[in-house]
């Protein structure tokens, strides 16, 4: 998190006892740690929020992809299916006549 080395943390412990005094540094460093745990909480969420957004954006977009092939998919099956009503029309018109006429008659 922080790169404070030895030395430098060493400075600062010094300082801290100058200015607080030995009496008041426990309390100092019990807020200084919880207000560095709040920040790193605050952080965590930042972070676990953003990576939530960007799933449900690529969700979103995954889920567009889908609803256009099934678009495409039900523009298909809906032709399909006048083709063979069609198909079936002219079956039943063939038969209609078949009925009506003799087989030899259509064979020639």
């Amino acid at each position: 998190m922080l790169d404070i080395g030895s030395t430098e943390f060493l400075f600062i412990i010094i300082i801290a006892i100058i200015i607080l005094g030995p009496d008041k540094l426990p309390e100092a460093l019990k807020a200084t740690g919880k207000f560095i745990g709040k920040i790193k909480r605050m952080w965590q969420d930042a972070t676990a929020d953003i990576r939530r957004e960007l799933e449900l954006e690529e969700m979103r977009e995954e889920m567009k992809k889908y609803k256009e092939e099934l678009k495409k998919l039900q523009e298909k099956v809906e032709k399909d299916t006048k083709e063979i009503s069609s198909g079936l029309t002219s079956l039943d018109d063939l038969t209609a006549m078949g009925n009506s006429r003799n087989f030899k008659d259509m064979l020639k």
